[in-house]
């Protein structure tokens, strides 16, 4: 077998704009299926391209590979404005494949993070020969998944990625250059403590970025799962980032009518850019990781069924349990057999966090810091260093009167006093016997009153954890959470007598 690898290839976009991709299929074959990768990270590095499918493996199964920059990055022409074209130039590469003598009419795409969003986009376009989607560690709805957890900014994820785009632009002037260096090192630092401090940094080498505090939904059109009838393999992370958007995605399609019989959706312990199943101080075993899954064989095969008919899952929701180390399938999610548990919490100390000089760190959880491809900053940390602060409420339950398997939503009600609008920022810990607290999940909502209670829900997102017997759940709540969300004005908090309690989907 001989592989052919057309490099540079020009594919013209409706509005003239051209843009390059490399061509991986087998020599003298008969046309085949395509899968398509569109990445914002060039299309020549072959470390970023084999992420999350195997090129040269899919190329000798059968399939022809396309991988391309997208518009206005690295060997393709116009500017990049993120989001913003996707929709079109992914409906436009896709035609063109069609249109290639080894191109069969199929298109399969695939990819994570931007490159997920970009198979998000296209599909809204509904362009014939798409086969399927494989969004993995993505969220399908720009504002509620990329640029906000609730009303708080996700200051820390925005500004590395805006540093990272910026650092890897190609058509920079030194002086341009030695301001991106600055810029990196800076973000790197924290020295930047609000969006507008790094709106004002980036100046003219990111100005998509004032956009990016917009609500609204201008930037790409909200919910893309709900305006998508092709198939969606959907690969989430429990300590990603994008976790809670990418899960939200499959039963967000059941709600708007676009559900596929062939829709899948695969969730295990990892962050974004870590999908080996450890971290420092945890790790859940080598069938954790994302590898040991066969990915490549994993989405062709999906593909392959979708192209030839094949039979629909019986149960096509997967979720890896942390705790319990092991894989399960689901017929829904959350699964059906689960049940709402309420769990009561009760204050462990003062009921008052106060305003200090500096904000609450970020410790773990669902972050995108330097270093976040070794977990540098994210996932399941301790939590003690916490504790010790006069800003942070700490909330207590009893032990847990036997085995609980948490497999779906987790959410916090709590009443709550400010001194002035802010952020509350609630974290779930396990308690062991030693005290120690190792984060589980978090959340965050805003308060809308000043110098009067109000009840608020926080979501904690979506998790599968096995919690044995005995087991305390700790949490804490506090009015920041700095770098992963934006260091704005802080107040005074209280957590009110009203019982505090959590609420688990519980199998």
């Amino acid at each position: 077998m001989s592989l052919v690898v057309d490099k540079h290839v020009s594919v013209a976009m409706r509005d003239g704009t051209v843009l390059a991709a490399d061509v991986y299929r087998t020599e003298g074959a008969e046309p085949c299926s395509t899968v398509l990768i569109r990445t914002p990270y060039s299309k020549d590095d072959p470390t970023h391209v084999n992420t999350w499918i195997n090129v040269l493996r899919a190329a000798e199964s059968g399939w022809a590979v396309v991988v391309q920059d997208v518009r206005g990055r690295f060997r393709s022409g116009g500017t990049f404005v993120p989001f913003a074209h996707e929709a079109d130039d992914g409906a436009d590469t896709i035609a063109w494949v069609r249109e290639q003598p080894w191109s069969d009419g199929y298109v399969g795409m695939v990819g994570g993070s931007y490159v997920g969003i970009t198979q998000w986009l296209a599909a809204t376009r509904a362009p014939e020969g798409l086969l399927g989607i494989v969004p993995a560690c993505t969220a399908d709805d720009v504002t509620t998944g990329w640029m906000y957890e609730e009303q708080n900014l996700t200051f820390g994820f925005l500004a590395h990625w805006a540093s990272v785009l910026v650092a890897s632009s190609t058509n920079l002037s030194p002086e341009a250059r030695a301001r991106a260096a600055t810029l990196v090192q800076d973000v790197t630092d924290n020295r930047y403590r609000t969006f507008d401090d790094l709106v004002e940094a980036a100046g003219d080498l990111a100005p998509y970025l004032p956009d990016w505090r917009d609500r609204s939904g201008k930037i790409a059109g909200p919910e893309a799962a709900g305006r998508v009838r092709v198939p969606a393999l959907v690969i989430a992370g429990w300590f990603d980032i994008f976790g809670p958007g990418a899960v939200a995605s499959y039963p967000r399609r059941e709600a708007a009518g676009t559900r596929h019989p062939h829709d899948r959706l695969l969730a295990g312990p990892w962050a974004h850019g870590l999908t080996g199943g450890w971290f420092p101080g945890r790790t859940y075993g080598p069938a954790a990781s994302f590898d040991a899954l066969d990915p490549t064989r994993l989405q062709l095969g999906w593909f392959e069924t979708l192209r030839d008919g094949g039979p629909v899952a019986a149960d096509p929701v997967t979720v890896f349990v942390m705790g319990a180390d092991e894989w399960r399938s689901f017929s829904a999610w959350p699964p059906q057999e689960a049940r709402l548990v309420e769990v009561p919490l009760r204050v462990d100390g003062s009921r008052h966090a106060l305003v200090s000089a500096e904000p609450v760190p970020t410790i773990g959880g669902r972050t995108f810091f330097p270093g976040y491809k070794v977990a540098a900053n994210a996932g399941p940390r301790p939590q003690g260093p916490l504790g010790e602060r006069d800003d942070v409420v700490a909330l207590v339950s009893d032990p847990l009167p036997e085995d609980t398997d948490v497999l779906g939503g987790i959410t916090c009600r709590l009443a709550v006093a400010s001194d002035a609008p802010t952020m509350v920022v609630v974290k779930l810990s396990t308690a062991d016997h030693d005290g120690d607290m190792v984060l589980l999940a978090e959340g965050s909502s805003r308060t809308a009153n000043a110098g009067q209670g109000e009840t608020i829900s926080v979501d904690l997102g979506p998790t599968a954890m096995r919690l044995p017997r005995g087991t305390r759940l700790s949490l804490t709540v506090a009015a920041s959470d700095f770098p992963r969300l934006e260091d704005g004005p802080r107040a005074g908090l209280s957590v009110l007598e009203q019982a505090p309690v959590l609420h688990l989907d519980v199998v």
